[in-house]
């Protein structure tokens, strides 16, 4: 039987986090001002050798929890104003903003985090480094990290994202990245070479679509910032087109119940805005049943029934 894109993805699963059960409730900024670790530097990057890479797991359990119970929250309030029926301005900002909680689920179950940390929480960070007399590599300040762990050696990676934009671009450069790293992952597999040949051909697809056909890895945000801020695209007064909130409602309702084909979905050549729909559409499925192979696997008890499984049951 074929390898199906979802399996494959468990080639990158962060180590511990398909056996964390309970709810982890450890938050990012908390973890670095109470964590122990020898602080080293390695081509740029800040290295936090010997730390507690459970207590790091657990952090990226909360946070997969809280992002993807925030995605599926955010779908909920996909609906149709019977008044406006063709008010898509409001319903495609919130398709986009449960993409992009999804994004970052997916990247803490492949073991990274996309951050946004303040000064005085990398304090602890700042003040280590004094204390080794070590040099910073990067000037310790407010903005974008991306922040990897590395089980075997008890080590978790500080990199500063200077890649320009702010935290929106930051984690769809992270997110590519990671698709990146995935279709190697699968090339340097023992899958059969025909699968792997499919699978890197469904990726290739799955980058293409979600950036604009390679315009730009943030192609989505870009998208979102002329809807949001510039009234564009003619989903707002005075509307343009024939596209309708009743169809998008209908597709993510779909989407919920778990009966679209990721496949199908990326082989589309749809373009303009049925593209930025089907491209967030594509992100929030990829995560969904990776979410839910993970949680097959861990069992009844499994960190991840308290996240957005909690939320859809409350329903």
């Amino acid at each position: 039987m074929a390898v199906k894109v979802v399996e494959a993805a468990r080639l990158l699963w962060c180590p511990g986090l398909v056996t964390l059960n309970g709810e982890p409730k450890v938050s990012i900024q908390d973890w670095i001002s109470t964590t122990n670790y020898s602080p080293s530097v390695s081509n740029g990057d800040i290295l936090l050798q010997g730390c507690d890479v459970h207590k790091f797991t657990e952090v990226l359990g909360a946070n997969i929890n809280r992002t993807t119970a925030a995605g599926s929250e955010t779908l909920c309030n996909i609906t149709e104003v019977v008044a406006v029926p063709k008010s898509l301005g409001w319903p495609y900002v919130k398709l986009y903003y449960a993409a992009y909680f999804y994004a970052h689920a997916l990247l803490r179950i492949w073991g990274q985090s996309a951050s946004f940390l303040r000064t005085l929480e990398l304090m602890p960070i700042r003040t280590a480094f004094n204390s080794y007399n070590i040099a910073l590599p990067f000037k310790a300040l407010t903005g974008q990290f991306l922040l990897s762990v590395d089980r075997a050696s008890s080590t978790v990676k500080v990199a500063s994202d200077n890649g320009g934009g702010g935290a929106h671009e930051s984690l769809w450069r992270a997110y590519h990245n990671a698709l990146t790293s995935f279709r190697a992952s699968i090339r340097s597999s023992p899958f059969l070479t025909s699968d792997k040949t499919t699978l890197d051909a469904e990726l290739v697809s799955f980058v293409s679509l979600i950036s604009g056909r390679g315009a730009n890895v943030a192609w989505l945000s870009t998208i979102r910032n002329e809807i949001q801020y510039r009234q564009s695209e003619g989903v707002w007064y005075p509307y343009t087109g024939k596209l309708k909130v009743a169809a998008l409602q209908a597709q993510v309702d779909l989407l919920r119940r778990g009966k679209l084909d990721f496949s199908q979905i990326v082989s589309s050549n749809v373009t303009g805005l049925s593209q930025f729909e089907l491209a967030c559409v594509a992100i929030i499925l990829f995560s969904r049943n990776v979410l839910a192979d993970m949680q097959a696997v861990g069992g009844s008890k499994s960190y991840l029934r308290h996240g957005q499984r909690k939320f859809e049951e409350s329903l």
